[in-house]
This record gives structure tokens, sequence and C-alpha cells, in this order.
């Protein structure tokens, strides 16, 4: 007699979070695999460059969440931060509902390959681009600042590129922040 199949059930279960104290990488690919919905944000967030460590501390981890397969749900404003740039991530909600409308999976991606990335950009429905782009002087620097950093002087150049590809995003001086979702540990 052979063994009934195994269903995975996803869990409706959000896990409540602080924006100060974001859960690392790890974490939340762990809270993915055990089902796990997604994280609720304990108060409203207002992304400012006024507040660039703040700012950069948060949208890292709505990168990270969107790279495990976990919704962010928030509340809050992009105030002067480009809301256009930020897009492929789970929206602030209001009383309107989302300030954008919530992608169904990430719209700008890294994947790395032997000595390139490869980015797709979906923000933009009627202009779906793809770039292959080489370890140096680009790919290295998509991976970099993945996490939030500050700018090397040496980077400035390639950095303003990504900028205007709208791929890196630039928070004053002393933050930088790549913006594609990375997918190496994303759930399937």
């Amino acid at each position: 007699m052979s063994e009934p199949a195994r269903t995975t059930t996803r869990s409706s279960l959000l896990v409540p979070c602080s924006p100060e104290d974001a859960p690392g990488r790890e974490t939340l690919a762990a809270w993915a695999r055990s089902g796990m919905r997604g994280l609720v944000i304990n108060r409203p967030v207002r992304l400012s460059t006024t507040d660039p460590a703040a700012t950069a501390r948060f949208l890292h981890l709505l990168t990270e969440a969107a790279g495990t397969g976990l919704r962010v749900y928030w509340e809050g404003g992009t105030g002067d931060v480009p809301a256009e740039l930020l897009h492929h991530l789970d929206p602030p909600r209001g009383d309107a509902g989302p300030a954008w409308p919530v992608p169904p999976a990430p719209l700008l991606t890294l994947r790395r390959g032997p000595g390139f990335v490869v980015v797709d950009d979906l923000r933009d429905a009627r202009a779906p681009r793809r770039h292959t782009v080489p370890d140096r002087p680009y790919g290295h620097l998509l991976r970099a600042y993945a996490a939030p950093a500050a700018p090397d002087p040496g980077d400035r150049r390639a950095l303003a590129h990504l900028a205007k590809e709208r791929l890196v995003l630039a928070l004053g001086p002393g933050h930088c922040l790549a913006l594609p979702v990375r997918f190496a540990y994303a759930r399937v």
C-alpha cells in the first residue's frame, strides 16, 4: 500500500516585525520555508532621504523578504524617495489600499552567472528590459550593495550609471542600495 502524497500547506500566519530590528536573510528564508506568509511591520514607516540609514535598512528588508517569497505588510509612505523605483516591492498600505499594485512576484530581479549577472526589470510592463551585466565594472557592485553600504569613492562613476538605469538607489553621500531582488534563496 502506498503512502498518501504529502502536500505543503502555507500558513496564513504573519510575523510581527520592527523596522529597527529587522531579521536577516537567513531568518527570513527559514520563516518562508516553514510556511509563514509574511511580515507585519508594527508601526508606520516614512521613507525619507533625510533619514537615509533607516530608509536604506527598510528597503533592504523589503528586497530580502521579496527574495524569500514573504510579503511585507506596512503602512506609511515613500516620502521623497521616488516611488516608481520601488514598484517591484510590496507597497505601503493605507485607508485607500496599497499605494501601487501588489506585484505577484518581484518585478526587478538579479540572478548571478559566472562572470556576470542577469537583471530582469519588469517594473514597466510596456517596456520590460533584461540586462546581462558583466561583473566588471557593474555586476559586482549590484552584489556588493545588495545590503546598504557607504559608496566607495572608486565606485562612484559606475554607481551613478547604475542609478541612471534605476538599479541602485543613492540616499545621500553615505548610503547606497542595489534595488534588484536576489533569488539565490527564494522559495520555489
